[in-house]
């Protein structure tokens, strides 16, 4: 990869987020030098001229679902543990194909809204299925996405998790893998995307042991031991952060310390229901918390205090979820709620969110959740993961405060262009390697076959959700009083 000098763009990256025009020296997927405007010519290079752009650190989504993709649009009012329900037929078995496909239209989708990498915690029904996981990192690469890719497991049913849900639904035969198999599936996917014959650079392996209570203390420990980020959804709900007091007797959080997996390669999705304590131990961890709150909002699970996680000195991540619950996969406008949302429990301006916090979770916050220690910032020695936006766009015109106007007024159509590990995946709007509307047309042909073989468990997730509404409504209220003993 030859050199590329990036010309006449409007540069601002953290911490200080001050817009300043630079050109910057592309090397390697690196980024080589940064430095006043026409100090870095030199013959024989090719040069992006970016005149009317800004460019920022590309965006990270960390934390969506690739394997969701099939059911966007799907339910129009399911709550958290309504999802969970259907979660069997969502993760129903597919082709390589379908999976490959999921992931790639995932990835054009984050990176039309600015993002560089992503999180995706990819379930099977049944347990981890290699080839299929195979399949999804495929599909990334194939696109230059930067991607973690985490096996969403666990050897515990909601119907067990949650006792009051398994009395009204009857608690199914067991019929996933065990724990040790589940490990070694992981392992056996980590060696695949390991190995140089695959040619999977830009991806990297994780585990995620998808909620604690659906998961025996052993194969958390089991996960944790591969050496692997984790990454864990975190008393996302009131339900699911009851269910732990009562099976732990303390907090979610408590547990995975006593467990001995919260450390800096530990992440918490979603982490609505936490208190002081929690927040205390996870910052000591140096563990990372995702905001994840289009998500929260359309499954009414709360609204993360991103604030005191921050007065905590927790690092934050901002991610979209899945395209079942966030449906859409735009990373920009997850930022924007994080920035917002906070405002509805804080009287004081002065207590808000600085725009900066934001711009950095959306950044090197998701980079730190990614366990990118050379992703987020706009100098050399980082990778050259670059998003640039139109600064003609109605969003900066006028242009009175561009990194606010990034969060509050930018939209995906802004995106003009994204570099990822130096190379162009998104120029003028358009993947230039891909296309993107042939794929949608297969992906949905496979998706109809699909759904044929995944309908009597999306049958059978309907008839629980109406035999548990009644007492999810009332745990979700608080107003559920059944004591729960489960060790």
């Amino acid at each position: 990869m030859g050199d590329l000098l990036i010309t006449g763009a409007l540069v601002m990256s953290g911490p200080e987020w001050r817009p300043t025009p630079l050109d910057l020296l592309i090397r390697d997927g690196r980024i080589a030098a940064t430095a006043a405007p026409g100090s870095l010519g030199g013959r024989g290079v090719a040069t992006w001229e970016a005149d009317g752009r800004l460019i920022l650190p590309g965006l990270v989504n960390a934390h969506t679902h690739s394997h969701a993709m099939v059911a966007r649009g799907a339910a129009r009012y399911w709550t958290l543990e309504a999802s969970l329900l259907h979660g069997g037929w969502m993760s129903a078995p597919r082709s390589a194909e379908l999976a490959e496909l999921s992931a790639v239209l995932a990835a054009t989708e984050m990176i039309a809204t600015g993002a560089t990498g992503a999180f995706d915690l990819s379930a099977q029904a049944g347990g981890p299925d290699v080839a299929t996981l195979v399949a999804t990192a495929r599909g990334y690469q194939r696109v230059g996405l930067r991607t973690v890719i985490a096996p969403m497991v666990a050897d515990r049913t909601v119907y067990e998790a949650v006792p009051a849900i398994g009395e009204c639904c009857g608690v199914p035969a067991a019929t996933g893998l065990g724990a040790a198999e589940i490990v070694d599936r992981c392992a056996e996917f980590a060696a695949a995307v390991a190995d140089p014959a695959a040619g999977l650079g830009l991806i990297t392996p994780a585990v995620a042991p998808t909620i604690p209570t659906h998961c025996t203390t052993g194969l958390v420990r089991s996960l944790h031991g591969l050496g692997l980020r984790m990454q864990v959804h975190l008393a996302e709900s009131r339900p699911q952060a009851r269910a732990g007091r009562e099976r732990f007797g303390h907090s979610l959080t408590a547990e995975l310390a006593r467990t001995g997996v919260l450390d800096e390669r530990f992440t918490g999705a979603h982490a609505i229901w936490l208190d002081d304590e929690d927040r205390a131990l996870l910052a000591q961890a140096g563990a990372v918390v995702v905001a994840v709150p289009g998500s929260n909002l359309r499954l009414g699970s709360g609204l993360a205090d991103t604030p005191s996680a921050w007065a905590a000195g927790l690092q934050v991540a901002v991610g979209t979820d899945g395209a079942n619950s966030a449906d859409a996969l735009d990373v920009l406008d997850a930022a924007r709620l994080t920035l917002l949302l906070p405002r509805l429990m804080e009287a004081d301006p002065a207590r808000w969110p600085r725009i900066e916090q934001v711009l950095d979770a959306a950044t090197t916050g998701g980079a730190a959740a990614c366990g990118w220690s050379d992703v987020g910032r706009i100098e050399p020695g980082h990778a050259a993961d670059l998003i640039a936006l139109d600064l003609a766009s109605s969003a900066f015109t006028p242009a009175h405060d561009l990194p606010h106007q990034v969060l509050s007024a930018a939209r995906a159509g802004d995106v003009t262009d994204v570099m990822i590990a130096g190379r162009h995946v998104y120029r003028d709007r358009r993947f230039p390697h891909l296309d993107v509307a042939s794929l949608r047309r297969r992906f949905t042909e496979l998706v109809s076959e699909w759904g044929v073989g995944a309908e009597p468990a999306r049958q059978t997730a309907e008839k629980d959700v109406a035999a548990a509404r009644d007492v999810i409504t009332r745990l979700r209220s608080g107003t559920e009083t059944r004591s729960v003993t489960d060790t």
